[in-house]
C-alpha cells in the first residue's frame, strides 16, 4: 500500500496546512476513500456532515475545517473559528477573513469631562506609510541644513580666533622688532581709539634720527621702565644738546606701548611752551627704542620750586631767587600751553609741577615724559585694579568714575597754582592718599598759601567747582593772569634803594661802633673882595 504523506498538525486543534498543489494530489490519490468516509458520515442537526477518525488523517476535513482531537481519543473536524462542523463540501460559512482592501480603525476615545461621543480616524496604514515616505526628503533637508548652520558658526568662530590671535601675535612680533611704519602713526589700532571730541590733530611725520648721531653725556632720571639721559645730538657739523629718554630691555609691553603712545602726542604739538620732540630711534634688534627731546637745563618745575622754598633757599646756577613776579610769570607760561592743548582738544590727564621743565630764563614747558610717576611715586595712587593715579592733583569726577576731560584738567591746573605759590609743597600734605580720596569726595579743598595773590585765590576757586560745566576755561585763566600782570606794571614802582656801604673794621671804634665818617671842611664864608668893583 502507497504511504500518504503527513499533514503537520497542532496539538488539539490541526488543520490541513498545506500547499494547494500537494494538497490536489493528496484528495486525487485518495478521492474514493474520502468520498467513502463523507457517505458513510451521519448528518447533525444543522445538516452538517460530523467527519470523526481525522486524527491519523487530518487532510479529510478540507481546506478551511481542522481536526480536533479529544480526551477519549477521538478526533472530529471542526470549523476553528466558532468549533461548528463544516458543511458537506468541507467549507466554514461563518469564518471571520480580513478583507484585502483597507478599512478605518476604530478609534476608542477614553471617557472624559469634555468628550460626548466616539469617533474613528480615516487615516489608513497605507496613507500613513506614503506621507512618512513623502516627508523624508523634507527630514533629510532640514538635517543637513542643520549641520551645515553648525559648520558655518563652527567656521567663523575659528576664523574670529584667529584672527585674534594673529592681531596680538603681530602687535607682540611688532613690539619684539621695530615698532612700527611711522608715517602711518604709532597707535595700534587695536589698542588705542582715538577719541574725535578731545583729540583731532593730523599726526605729522616723527624724524627717525640715527643711534651713531646720539652721545650720551649724563644720567639725570631714572624709573621702574626707563631712564633719562642728558646728551649730544649731532648733525653734520652742529651739534645740540638733548635729553634722550631710554626704554628699559626689561619693560613690560604695556610700557613699551604708553613710551610709542607718547611718540605720537609729542609729535603732533608746536608751541613755545609745550615741549618739543625731536627724532626717535627705532628698535634695533635687542636695543630698545629712543625719544629725543629739547633739553630743559633746570629740570623740572616741582623741584625749582622747592629749591626756592624758605625751607631750602638753594638756588640752581643759572637761576635767579624766585618772586611774586617769577611765580606769576610761571603761571602764565604754564596757561597759555594749556590752552594751547585744550584748543587742539587733548586732555593731559596728568597736569602738575613735575610734569613742567624749567630752562633758561625761566621758561617753562608742559611735558609728559612718563617718568616723573617714577620719581614721585608717593604722589600717585592706586584704585582698585587701575593703574596708578595722581589723587592729589584729579577732579572728584575722575577719581570716582575714571573720567578725564578738558575740565578735569582746569581741576589740575588749579592744584598747580596752589602748588607754584606754596613753592613745591604736596597738596594735601600730612595725609595718606586714602585720606585724600575721602577729602575730595567731602568737598573740602585746599586752603591757598599765606602769599597768595587774591586774584590767584579767586582763581583756584574757579577752578575747583564742584559742577565740571561750571569750571572756568583755559582761555578765561589766561586772560585772567595777563590782565593781571598787566595791573601790576601800571602801579608805581618803588623808590630806588640808596647805595649799600660796606663796613670795615677801620671804621669801627674799640667797642664795635661805627665811627662818623670824617667830615671834609668846608668854607661857607668867603670875603668879598674891596672895594667892589664899580
Amino acid at each position: 500500500m502507497e504511504r500518504r504523506p503527513r499533514v503537520p498538525r497542532r496539538r488539539g486543534l490541526s488543520s490541513a496546512e498545506v500547499r494547494p498543489e500537494e494538497l490536489s494530489a493528496v484528495v486525487s490519490a485518495e478521492q474514493s476513500e474520502v468520498v467513502t468516509v463523507r457517505l458513510s458520515l451521519p448528518v447533525n442537526n444543522t445538516g452538517n456532515a460530523g467527519i470523526t477518525g481525522c486524527k491519523d488523517r487530518p487532510h479529510i476535513c478540507g481546506k478551511e475545517a481542522a481536526c480536533r482531537s479529544y480526551q477519549n481519543d477521538t478526533s472530529k473536524c471542526v470549523c476553528p473559528h466558532d468549533l461548528s462542523s463544516p458543511t458537506l463540501d468541507l467549507k466554514c460559512p461563518n469564518r471571520l477573513t480580513v478583507p484585502l482592501t483597507p478599512r478605518p480603525i476604530p478609534n476608542i476615545i477614553p471617557p472624559s469631562g469634555n468628550a460626548t461621543s466616539n469617533g474613528t480616524t480615516a487615516l489608513p496604514e497605507a496613507e500613513q506609510v506614503e506621507r512618512v515616505r513623502q516627508r523624508v526628503p523634507e527630514i533629510v533637508g532640514i538635517a543637513i541644513a542643520f549641520v551645515a548652520v553648525l559648520a558655518i558658526l563652527f567656521g567663523i568662530v575659528y576664523c574670529v580666533r584667529k584672527r585674534s590671535y594673529n592681531v596680538k601675535s603681530s602687535s607682540r612680533n611688532s613690539l619684539d622688532g621695530t615698532p612700527m611704519n611711522l608715517k602711518k602713526g604709532l597707535l595700534l589700532a587695536n589698542k588705542y581709539t582715538p577719541n574725535p571730541q578731545y583729540f583731532s590733530c593730523a599726526s605729522p611725520e616723527v624724524p627717525i634720527l640715527q643711534r651713531e648721531s646720539l652721545l650720551f653725556l649724563q644720567d639725570i632720571g631714572e624709573g621702574c621702565f626707563g631712564k633719562v639721559y642728558k646728551g649730544e645730538s649731532c648733525t653734520g657739523d652742529s651739534k645740540e644738546i638733548v635729553a634722550i629718554k631710554v626704554l628699559k630691555d626689561s619693560a613690560s609691553r604695556e610700557a613699551e606701548e604708553d613710551f610709542m603712545r607718547e611718540v605720537d602726542i609729542m609729535s603732533t604739538f608746536r608751541h613755545s611752551n609745550i615741549l618739543t620732540l625731536k627724532g626717535v630711534v627705532l628698535r634695533e634688534g635687542n636695543n630698545s627704542p629712543w625719544m629725543v627731546f629739547e633739553y630743559m637745563p633746570l629740570g623740572d618745575l616741582a623741584e625749582v620750586l622747592r629749591s626756592n622754598s624758605r625751607a631750602l633757599r638753594s638756588t640752581k646756577p643759572g637761576l635767579q631767587p624766585l618772586t611774586q613776579e617769577s611765580l606769576h610769570w610761571i603761571t602764565i607760561q604754564i596757561a597759555a600751553g594749556m590752552t594751547y592743548l585744550s584748543g587742539q582738544r587733548f586732555v593731559h590727564r596728568d597736569l602738575a609741577c613735575r610734569n613742567c621743565l624749567v630752562g633758561f630764563d625761566l621758561v617753562v614747558k608742559i611735558a609728559d615724559f612718563g617718568m616723573s610717576r617714577d620719581v614721585y611715586t608717593c604722589d600717585y595712587y592706586k584704585i582698585g585694579g587701575s593703574r596708578l593715579l595722581p589723587v592729589r592733583w584729579m577732579s572728584p569726577e575722575s577719581v570716582m568714575y575714571g573720567r578725564f576731560t578738558l575740565e578735569s584738567d582746569v581741576w589740575s591746573f588749579g592744584v598747580v597754582l596752589w602748588e607754584v605759590y606754596s613753592f613745591g609743597k604736596q597738596p594735601y600734605y600730612g595725609h595718606n592718599n586714602e585720606e585724600v580720596v575721602k577729602l575730595i569726595f567731602q568737598g573740602i579743598m585746599l586752603i591757598p598759601p599765606e602769599e597768595c595773590p587774591p586774584f590767584v585765590c579767586q582763581l583756584m576757586r574757579e577752578c575747583w567747582k564742584t559742577d565740571p560745566k561750571d569750571r572756568i576755561k583755559f582761555p578765561e585763566i589766561l586772560e585772567s593772569l595777563e590782565r593781571a600782570k598787566s595791573v601790576e606794571q601800571d602801579t608805581l614802582p618803588r623808590p630806588p634803594q640808596g647805595p649799600v656801604t660796606v663796613r670795615t673794621p677801620d671804621v669801627l671804634d674799640p667797642d664795635g661802633y661805627l665811627l662818623p665818617a670824617p667830615a671834609k671842611p668846608r668854607e661857607y664864608l668867603q670875603t668879598l673882595p674891596w672895594p667892589c668893583p664899580d
